[in-house]
């Protein structure tokens, strides 16, 4: 991000913060890795600590209220939980915490990726490159525009500093950072197939096991209808295959979001009002198409409170990381001007 771009971002947040706002928290997985780039993972006991926060702020609401008036007060006082993908951990970790403070949460699925039986692309590279293992120095890289070469040069102490670094926002420092963000970049717009292929590549190239492990995987068909029946969970959908929505033209996007729609709407057995953009890139084309399936609340991954006068179709989410509960007030008031008015125990 330039300096400009971020000039003008915190001139943004300081006006919403001064408006009638509400917050909409973006989660992904609930488990502990050390390297985690672009930090969708939150361990356990820091999820239940939030959760705690949003209970005894009585702050949790449904993302129904996102779309009218209802969620925006002076204090920003209400937030919804959301998690994007469909990971099984949102069941067996996130959903008992969820039953214990009584929080409602939407989980926006990927269509075909319930009974997926491989990792996301994404879980794959980040097992691949980042991590403190051993890798060669070179990789041929035969996807996308044409065969690419990366090389590495590893230096004493660049473990520990890959496993603090965010690749949203952190400056690339390390050759592994630099071949994580250019593969990220290079795999993102491939064809679903296609991605997956580049990954076996990447990962037979690390010597990883192509086996998937059990904590980053898709629900299933049984799980995935456990979650339709919670009285706590709504399901929204997320495309039919988490595709990069702005790297494709009108007709493709709209097929995309639709199909996805439809294939949650079979499985679930009711109808599906919520969408979120994959990796929260959208344009007009793919607003119009969601407003087309009667979508009345769409996520997307700005960083922001969001506030009555945003368009339902394009909401704005921040994402929670890993903290304990009284991090997560401190960024939630002093970040984002939310629950500033509640008092906590």
């Amino acid at each position: 991000m330039s300096r400009r771009d971020a000039l003008a971002r915190m001139l943004r947040l300081r006006a919403r913060k001064q408006r009638r706002r509400g917050g909409i928290l973006m989660y992904h997985c609930i488990s502990e890795e050390t390297y985690d780039p672009w930090a969708i993972c939150i361990s356990p006991n820091a999820f239940d600590d939030q959760m705690a926060v949003l209970a005894q702020a009585r702050a949790a609401v449904d993302l129904a209220n996102f779309a009218g008036s209802d969620a925006y007060t002076r204090t920003g006082s209400q937030l919804a939980v959301t998690f994007d993908d469909g990971y099984v951990d949102n069941l067996v970790a996130a959903l008992p915490v969820l039953e214990r403070y009584e929080i409602p949460a939407t989980i926006f699925v990927i269509g075909n990726a319930v009974g997926r039986t491989r990792e996301f692309w994404w879980d794959g590279l980040q097992r691949a490159v980042p991590s403190g293992e051993p890798l060669p120095d070179r990789l041929d890289f035969p996807f996308g525009k044409g065969r690419r070469t990366f090389t590495l040069n590893e230096r004493p102490g660049d473990s520990a500093t890959n496993a603090r670094w965010r690749a949203d926002s952190g400056e690339i420092t390390t050759s592994r950072q630099a071949l994580f963000r250019a593969l990220w970049d290079a795999i993102v717009v491939l064809e679903p197939t296609e991605q997956d292929d580049a990954i076996d590549h990447v990962l037979a190239w690390g010597g990883r096991m192509a086996t998937t492990p059990t904590s980053r995987v898709a629900l299933d068909a049984e799980q995935f209808a456990q979650l339709a029946d919670h009285p706590l969970i709504t399901l929204g959908s997320h495309t039919l295959d988490h595709v990069s929505l702005t790297d494709l033209p009108a007709d493709r996007q709209r097929t995309q979001i639709s199909a996805g729609h439809r294939k949650i709407e079979e499985l679930s057995g009711r109808p599906i009002t919520r969408f979120s953009y994959p990796y929260g890139r959208f344009d007009d084309t793919a607003r119009a198409a969601v407003r087309e399936l009667g979508i009345d609340v769409a996520c997307t991954s700005v960083p922001m409170p969001a506030i009555g006068s945003d368009d339902p179709c394009a909401l704005p989410r921040v994402q929670a990381t890993e903290m304990d509960g009284d991090q997560f007030t401190r960024w939630l008031r002093e970040d984002y001007g939310l629950i500033r008015g509640q008092l906590l125990q």
